[in-house]
């Protein structure tokens, strides 16, 4: 294809040139004019041919791409992979004809050889950069993205590919091997160490994180130091951003969660769910054994349950409530019932006798958990009075209780 591009172009050229020295140009001005001037018509049709493969590419390749069940030549295509290598045709093109075309002006043909040099090296960058951005949707498909982000990863890789880009750029333009510029580096090391300092401890401080399964997307973390409370959104090489609960963003620097503690509450999910730890007072005098009255009371309500503790003696009004609210624990569809459940007591105290709920939610959503958690110990303080019992309040410095 370039033999038969540059053939028309020397073919238009020889008609051309025929034309100029009828005009009256003399012979070497009309042969400077004739050899760049095919030059130009080589670049024009270069970039003809440019157009129609990103035609190609926006028309018939999308379709393909569309119609395919697998996603990452989606990603390809979406982040502009093949649009951006596209524009390597009209340099590729453009170079191999530069000495047919113009091969009496070696000095102009070292100046476009640089420039195009140049050009297919800022192409190459923006080809890795549009393919690590490709490579990361492609990973942020599975599952695995939230628990191992590579986002770290991705961003050091860009970080090689403006380095190695920069490096070959000033290779192009003193005229040196790329190889002996990479030598001299070593000497800069201290120097790029200090540059990227950040950058490198984020690195080492996201492989930690990620090996070790200590943080992950979607977790809720919680870090006084920087005053965060909330769930992660992103893991990037050099921050964690995190959206607390009052809708505030906070970025904490990646290596603070390896050189500080932070609490992950992750495990929440893991362990059954959300937990639930939190005791209603009960005044100690209102405990006692029930009588004809209470448990007519009960039975009527359907709220009495005949128990038999060996060893224990008499069941209390304290001990019916105590199985009733286990029971309704029970049948509340967001108390985990794989998990601990339990309703005890604590020791007693100046408040009374603290009645402790042991329960995990499941799911562990925490505004359903706060709700569910409100209404539970509502229904505990409204039917306390239905079993004789009640809460121990302290008003004013002066111990007093409520009378059912």
């Amino acid at each position: 294809m370039l033999l038969n591009v540059t053939a028309s172009a020397e073919k238009l050229g020889s008609g051309f040139k025929t034309l100029l020295l009828r005009w009256g140009f003399g012979e070497s001005g009309a042969a400077y004019v004739i050899d760049f001037s095919s030059l130009f018509i080589i670049l024009v049709i270069s970039v003809i041919i440019y157009y129609l493969t990103k035609f190609f590419i926006n028309r018939v390749l999308k379709r393909l791409v569309l119609r395919t069940e697998n996603k990452w030549d989606d990603h390809l295509y979406g982040q502009k992979v093949f649009t951006r290598l596209a524009l390597l045709i009209p340099a590729l093109i453009l170079q191999a004809s530069l000495i047919p075309t113009i091969s009496k002006y070696p000095e102009a043909i070292n100046v476009i050889s640089l420039l195009l040099k140049l050009y297919e090296t800022a192409i190459f960058l923006l080809v890795g950069n549009s393919f690590l951005n490709a490579l990361y949707h492609i990973y942020g498909d599975y599952e695995l993205a939230n628990a191992k982000p590579i986002k770290g990863y991705i961003q050091i890789g860009k970080i090689i590919l403006f380095i190695i880009t920069g490096i070959i750029v000033i290779s192009v333009l003193i005229g040196q091997s790329p190889l002996s510029l990479l030598a001299g580096l070593g000497a800069m090391s201290a120097v790029l160490m200090l540059i990227f300092k950040d950058s490198l401890l984020g690195f080492v401080a996201g492989v930690q994180l990620s090996n070790n399964k200590m943080l992950q997307i979607g977790d809720w973390i919680t870090m006084p130091k920087f005053n965060t409370d909330g769930t992660v959104l992103d893991i990037s090489l050099v921050t964690v951003k995190v959206r607390n609960f009052d809708n505030s963003v906070s970025f904490v620097p990646t290596y603070a969660l390896i050189s500080d503690s932070f609490q992950n509450w992750r495990s929440l999910g893991d362990a059954g769910g959300r937990r639930l730890k939190r005791s209603v007072f009960i005044d100690v005098f209102s405990v006692h054994f029930p009588d004809e009255n209470l448990i007519s009371h009960l039975k009527s309500k359907e709220l009495y349950k005949d128990l038999s503790l060996p060893g224990a003696g008499p069941v209390t009004n304290l001990g019916l409530f105590r199985s009733y609210l286990y029971d309704f624990l029970r049948t509340n569809p967001l108390v985990n019932k794989n998990a601990t459940l339990m309703v005890r007591h604590l020791p007693a105290g100046d408040t009374g006798i603290p009645l402790e709920i042991y329960s995990f939610y499941n799911p562990p959503d925490w505004e359903n958990a706060e709700n569910t958690t409100a209404a539970i110990f509502e229904h505990i303080y409204a039917m306390l009075p239905e079993f004789g019992l009640a809460a121990f309040q302290r008003t004013s410095g002066t111990a007093s209780r409520i009378v059912p």
